[in-house]
């Protein structure tokens, strides 16, 4: 299969209102995450959305896309029946969830207790994401530092966790992201401990510093996606060259699975087009540029 382009929760954040969910412990119900500080200096706030969740597959499907990443933060009720209407919704329009992203817990705490919190809330998500149907699923061992102790025991982790996916027909994976699992050793250390086959995202966005490029690229060989970010320069505009180099190693790395287009590295992340889909498409544009038509 070719790389192709994908769009994900990041890419569509304004047309839900950037409004986000939380799993409440006690209830086992998703309660809404405080509004974003609307002081602070990059104005990230909530807004008014555009889309419900049950109306995104459509508007998806009718932009040219067919994979889409689902974080567990953008679903308001974890109700078996609301479940079922996700699902319906995104496969009456022909858009595949291929992963769904569980961005919170801390399964790789030196704490056990939290660990084990970890481990549970996870496995809760897994079992939500079977009933949605994704194809996979995404999970990171968080904040905590890698240390040759929280190495072994999240490895462990990462085993049952892998074992527990499986067995609910989904293909697991994690990524170069938060904390513990941000350097690409750290993260193929895992990888190698857990001694599963786990596919991973490689973010274009999270590596940062002077050995940005020497990151991603020991990142590529394995990656099963890509969280591609045009990261903006002083004027807010995308910055093209920078995002075409990025492009241009995961092409020569040989991946072929979806690159989803996020945009700018901050919460409005299209705001310097004139609408969300023409920013998407301008993105596209240089995927195409770089691979050709069969990215399409």
């Amino acid at each position: 299969m070719a790389a192709r382009a994908a769009v994900s929760c990041v890419t569509i954040n304004r047309l839900l209102g950037y409004e986000t969910y939380l799993l409440d412990a006690e209830s086992s119900r998703m309660v809404k995450a405080p509004a974003i500080d609307s002081t602070r200096p990059d104005g990230w706030q909530t807004k008014a959305p555009s889309h419900s969740l049950l109306e995104l597959p459509a508007e998806i499907a009718a932009h040219g896309y067919d994979c889409y990443d689902l974080t567990m933060l953008h679903l308001p009720s974890v109700e078996r029946g609301y479940l079922a209407e996700v699902r319906a919704a995104f496969e009456d329009s022909n858009v595949e969830i291929f992963q769904l992203l569980i961005d919170t817990g801390e399964v790789g705490s030196p704490d056990p207790q939290e660990s084990s919190a970890g481990i549970e809330h996870t496995k809760f998500w897994i079992e939500v994401a079977a009933e949605l149907g994704a194809s996979g699923v995404r999970y990171v061992p968080g904040d905590s530092q890698p240390t040759p102790e929280t190495m072994r025991s999240t490895a462990a982790a990462f085993r049952e966790l892998f074992d527990f996916a499986v067995g609910h027909g989904l293909k697991a994976a994690t990524e170069n992201y938060r904390i513990f699992t941000n350097e690409a050793d750290s993260l193929l250390q895992l990888v190698e401990l857990s001694e599963r086959d786990y596919g991973w995202i490689a973010d274009t966005g999270n590596p940062k510093g002077p050995n940005k490029y020497e990151n991603l690229e020991k990142l590529l060989g394995g990656a099963t996606s890509m969280h591609a970010w045009a990261l903006p320069n002083e004027d807010g505009t995308p910055d093209k060259e920078e995002f075409r180099r990025c492009l241009t190693m995961v092409r020569d790395s040989g991946f072929d699975g979806p690159i989803m287009l996020h945009g700018a590295y901050a919460m409005d992340n299209f705001a310097w087009a004139p609408d969300l889909w023409t920013g998407v498409e301008e993105m596209h544009a240089e995927v195409l540029a770089v691979f050709g038509e069969d990215s399409r």
